[in-house]
């Protein structure tokens, strides 16, 4: 079995739950005119830009702001071409505040991002855990929060996502945005999970991660956790498992991308994440899809469909449980495919602070303690 698969067996059995509760581990560097705009309620809107991980986090908190109907509203764009997509006057609007979001602090776009848009606003914050960032914060005069992950998985702070989106939860509240940073929810939730996770939920798991193999793969959901959960579920799929995912919503599959399965010569897999509490028009589109694609006809013959049932009691329980359950999809379905990583992430990104080589470099006579825990 590959490296990163033990390690992300460990993160998965030992670290994943209890990173809900660990909301801690950041510190705050803002200047004092920025933090008495935040503090004076001056912002009602949040655009969040990044890549990637460093970007994902975004879209949760977007999502369960929605959910809350907390009056926030936020905007996550993922490159630096802000004349496409952002309009300008919300750069300008005094009621947004801008977050550059880089997990490395090396990644370029985030960069390219800041270049453009302190000409139009002073009302940035960087959210990094050093970096090219943290070099420019200091340079420039501009505030940071600072994430602080207790022993992280060097090469993949995707493992890290829903503990960004408890810091962030506790980062909003110490700043007066919300009324809550949700602890409390959060470790009940953490606690009544763990419940759900029996060895029958695990070889569910397996079964699910058997029926995806060889084959490509389609995400569906409606937009609430297409939104907040499928891309997230899509990294874990690309990345760990290296295996190909892609997403859309289910009512857009149905108006153009299901023509790829009129008689597919590829094996094509459909897993469809189903709420409980769906609207009828969403219900009656599951149910027309799955009778449509597993009728049986020759067409259908190298198709399948699943669904994972999102059923549990509040968003932190869905989010999380269903979270968890496809991390342990992820992972059988990458020990079925073992491949040994090419680390094209870092290659293509042209971000080397991710990649093998640079990690065993800086760390020294330490990175054998890194393989030796991690590997």
């Amino acid at each position: 079995m590959q490296p990163r698969l033990k390690r992300y067996k460990q993160f998965i059995e030992k670290e994943f739950i209890s990173g809900l509760t660990r909301n801690k581990e950041y510190s705050l560097n803002l200047k004092k005119e920025l933090e008495d705009k935040i503090r004076n309620n001056q912002f009602s809107k949040i655009l969040f830009t990044g890549m990637g991980c460093s970007a994902i986090v975004s879209d949760i908190i977007k999502g369960f702001f929605a959910d809350q109907k907390i009056p926030i509203h936020v905007e996550v764009i993922n490159d630096y071409e802000i004349d496409f997509l952002v309009n300008k006057e919300i750069l300008q609007d005094r009621k947004t505040l801008v977050i550059i979001s880089s997990y490395s602090g090396f990644s370029q776009e985030p960069i390219n991002a800041y270049e453009k848009i302190k000409e139009y606003t002073k009302d940035i914050l960087f959210l990094t855990s050093g970096g090219k960032l943290e070099q420019i914060a200091k340079k420039e005069n501009v505030s940071l929060i600072y994430w602080k992950i207790v022993n992280p998985d060097r090469e993949y702070p995707l493992f890290y996502a829903t503990q960004y989106f408890s810091i962030l939860l506790d980062v909003f509240f110490k700043l007066g945005m919300i009324k809550s940073n949700y602890e409390s929810a959060l470790k009940k939730s953490a606690e009544a999970i763990k419940k759900e996770f029996t060895e029958n939920k695990i070889k569910q798991a397996e079964e699910v991660a058997k029926n995806l193999q060889d084959k490509d793969i389609i995400l569906l959901a409606s937009p609430k956790w297409h939104l907040t959960l499928l891309k997230l579920v899509k990294m874990q799929i690309n990345e760990m498992a290296m295996a190909p995912a892609h997403r859309n919503f289910i009512h857009e599959f149905g108006h153009s991308e299901i023509a790829v399965f009129t008689d597919p010569k590829s094996k094509q897999s459909l897993l469809i994440f189903r709420d409980k509490n769906e609207d009828n028009c969403t219900k009656n589109k599951i149910d027309n899809l799955i009778k449509i694609l597993t009728e049986k006809v020759p067409q259908n013959k190298n198709i399948i469909i699943q669904e994972i049932n999102i059923n549990q009691k509040d968003f932190f329980q869905q989010f999380f449980s269903t979270l968890w359950f496809v991390q342990y999809i992820s992972y059988f379905l990458g020990v079925y495919y073992d491949y040994k990583s090419r680390e094209l992430i870092s290659t293509a990104a042209q971000n080397p602070w991710y990649n093998m080589k640079t990690i065993i470099k800086e760390l020294g006579s330490k990175s054998k303690e890194y393989y030796d825990d991690r590997s």
